[in-house]
């Protein structure tokens, strides 16, 4: 097992090589790969890198490496690096040195709010136009403010000193403070773990020292969790929510609406108008849990793990927002209580591979009936689908050709569940992790974000591209809901090619705009790139398309499209800055009509360009063959799968339904014959499968249950 030094040499070690092979710094390096990470794990959403160090008054530093708003808490979040660089020996980040890169933070948002920031930079520093943007949201008054706390983030690979026992800050504009460093040990941890870290929460913290009193449930012993009903006092959700903020939704489906909609405008008022009936008007809050710990006399819950709200966030949010703004909820917070369905799901924090993927089916599955109310739509819970299953199936078996003279194949490795890549290597011994990563390098690790950023590209929504992770998973998720649905055999090795081109396609456009003399530095990379394939998908006459054969086989760009992106890539950037007139570009580039725009911004494909496209007729019959092949292999695959229950089981089944009657007799009896059949040893045939399917379709739609296998 991998120990913390170690991590931290090999850490800092792909940081220095990756920073060489792009051609870039290694601190910037390490800001990229710390927020990606950042983001992964839910700690920020939708971050904008931007470098900021500015000399205010009296010399004061003013100083960030990107920033972020986090909308279910209304927060700014600021981030900046202490990159020491150093292999040999750590550095320790020490008390002195935390206040010391706080307050360049906090310097920035006082002087954005209560200074003037053009009187120590330049007319054209992006910092003014970040500071402006602060100045807005914040606002004069809380009431009127988007802003309700303020998030600092501190990212180092340094090992954070023993002496730090508190880094807790003092309330700042008259909203709480959440600071968090992420040294490399914390990194560390997530990477042995491979999940985000768990809340603790105690209630005698947060004043309520008897707990929080619940009913349990008297369910069927055979249930894995436990089930109670309890009343939580007002002031306990605000002030968890207070410390805690949007890690407590983490679970939770539904994306955060701000306090002034219509929902939570009903919430409000009857919070400080109607404090003693928010009970009664209130639909309360669904909670799930790991574990929890009762009082002695079992009537209490004292301490929860991993508290989750799954429906309720708004309620939450609302009541945290009405105890920061003064006066709302002073006289009222002592009579609001709320009602709490709270699922404990009893699970131990060692968990395997696929007790974790039970632990997110079973939160998916509560955070859906909870939601139901709200129509959440089935691509809310696409990360359980089941197509990246087959992804990942596809990723072991389609390997890339040989390319730079090595003699062997590679695979594109796709991670189904985070972090799998580095969780395949945890046990191996170092000659076998070269090995390992020679065959899968890292470069090639496939997450489901990024593919959903490359192919949206591909299927020109630039738009959606340069929104957050999120944001354009979520409209990527329909389009391979639709197509698993409706053509599941297009799911295949040729459809698997055309994903990873279309990360190649991505990546190498943005390695050029990179290198380029017109890029300047520190510009919209982010917003060019999609924006510029999109253009190119949408130029292509009718009838052609780009030869995915020889990206696939080259394993990069050809030059005819490589000139053509970067020629695009140009029209985009300049097209965007005179769109932006001062703004900024990616606010501007999430709207649609900017994209619509773009589509008529006068652009010509050049001749070698066109040349080097193909028929669409040659693309269709590889696909179909694909398609063939696919439909055959799923066939066997099922017909295997039915056989492997056994014919005990299929009798079972008929025993079931036939005693039930809930299937017409005809359908009984093939049951049985299928059964039969298994018993002497033949493989059921794919249309005898296919007609199974639909008989054991319609039972579970009548409430019939399949028994375990």
């Amino acid at each position: 097992m991998m120990e913390l030094e170690d991590f931290r040499k090999q850490f800092i070690s792909d940081i220095r090589s990756d920073a060489e092979y792009e051609g870039t710094d290694p601190e910037n390096k390490f800001i990229e790969q710390a927020l990606i990470k950042l983001e992964e794990l839910g700690e920020i959403q939708e971050f904008n890198p931007q470098s900021v160090e500015i000399r205010g008054q009296r010399n004061k530093l003013l100083a960030f490496d990107a920033y972020a708003y986090d909308n279910a808490d209304g927060a700014i979040v600021l981030i900046l690096s202490d990159f020491s660089n150093r292999i040999e020996t750590s550095q320790n980040l020490t008390n002195s040195r935390i206040d010391e890169l706080f307050a360049r933070m906090q310097n920035f948002i006082d002087e954005a709010v209560n200074g003037n920031i053009r009187k120590y930079c330049d007319d054209s520093d992006p910092a003014i136009t970040v500071a402006d943007e602060f100045r807005k949201k914040i606002g004069k008054g809380m009431v009127s403010s988007e802003i309700m706390r303020f998030k600092f983030i501190i990212i180092s690979d340094a090992i954070l000193s023993k002496a730090v026992k508190d880094i807790s800050k003092p309330d700042f504009l008259g909203r709480p403070v959440n600071l968090n460093v992420w040294t490399i040990e914390r990194f560390f941890n997530t990477y042995i773990s491979n999940t985000s870290e768990i809340i603790e929460i105690e209630t005698k913290d947060f004043g309520f020292p008897d707990g929080i009193p619940v009913l349990k449930a008297d369910l069927d012993s055979q249930n894995k969790y436990d089930a109670y009903l309890g009343i939580l006092p007002g002031e306990f959700l605000a002030k968890i929510y207070y410390k805690y903020g949007s890690k407590l939704l983490q679970g939770n489906v539904r994306a955060f609406l701000s306090v002034r909609g219509k929902v939570n405008k009903g919430i409000r008022e009857t919070i400080i108008k109607h404090p003693e009936n928010f009970f009664t008007f209130n639909n309360g809050v669904a909670i799930i849990a790991r574990q929890i710990k009762m009082s002695p006399d079992n009537s209490h819950i004292v301490y929860f793990k991993d508290f989750q709200i799954i429906n309720g966030g708004q309620t939450t949010a609302s009541l945290t927002n009405s105890l920061l703004i003064k006066n709302e909820a002073q006289n009222g917070m002592d009579s609001i209580f709320v009602q709490m369905k709270l699922t404990v799901l009893n699970v131990e924090d060692d968990m395997s591979e696929e007790q974790q993927r039970q632990y997110a089916e079973m939160t998916k599955t509560i955070s859906q009936c909870a939601n139901s109310q709200n129509a959440v739509s089935e691509a809310d819970f696409f990360s359980n689908h089941p197509f990246h299953i087959e992804m990942e199936t596809l990723s072991r078996k389609v390997l890339a050709p040989p390319i730079n003279g090595k003699p062997y194949q590679t695979i594109w490795f796709y991670e189904r569940s985070r972090g799998k890549w580095d969780q395949e290597q945890m046990k191996m011994k170092e000659s076998e992790k070269l090995k390992f990563k020679d065959k899968n390098p890292k470069n090639q690790v496939v997450k489901k974000e990024k593919l959903a950023k490359c192919y949206n590209a591909i299927l020109k929504n630039p738009h959606q591209v340069c929104k957050s992770s999120a944001e354009n998973f979520k409209v990527f998720a329909p389009f391979i809901d639709k197509l698993y649905d409706n053509n599941r055999d297009a799911i295949n090795d040729e459809f698997f090619k055309k994903c990873v081109c279309s990360i190649i396609i991505f990546d190498g456009l943005d390695d050029l705009v990179n290198k380029s003399s017109w890029y300047p530095k520190g510009g919209n990379k982010a917003q060019i790139v999609p924006y510029a394939i999109s253009k190119m998908m949408d130029l292509i006459p009718n009838g052609k398309d780009l030869d995915w054969v020889s990206i696939w086989q080259k394993q990069k760009l050809y030059p005819e499209l490589a000139t053509e992106l970067l020629n695009i890539a140009k029209c985009a950037h300049e097209f965007l800055m005179e769109k932006a007139n001062g703004g900024i570009v990616r606010t501007i580039s999430r709207n649609a009509s900017v994209w619509e725009d773009f589509r008529k911004y006068p652009y010509e494909l050049s001749k070698p360009f066109l040349n080097k496209l193909i028929s669409k007729e040659e693309i269709k019959v590889s696909e179909h063959a694909a398609k063939r092949a696919h439909k055959f292999n799923s066939n066997i695959d099922i017909s295997v799968e039915v056989f492997k229950l056994g014919s005990e089981y299929w009798l079972k089944v008929y025993n079931d339904l036939n005693g039930q009657g809930v299937l017409s007799y005809g359908d009984c009896t093939f049951i049985k014959g299928i059964a039969d059949y298994i018993s002497r040893g033949n493989l059921p045939t794919p249309p005898q499968c296919k007609r199974l399917k639909k008989i054991i379709n319609d039972a579970e739609d009548k409430g019939y249950i399949m028994p375990e296998s």
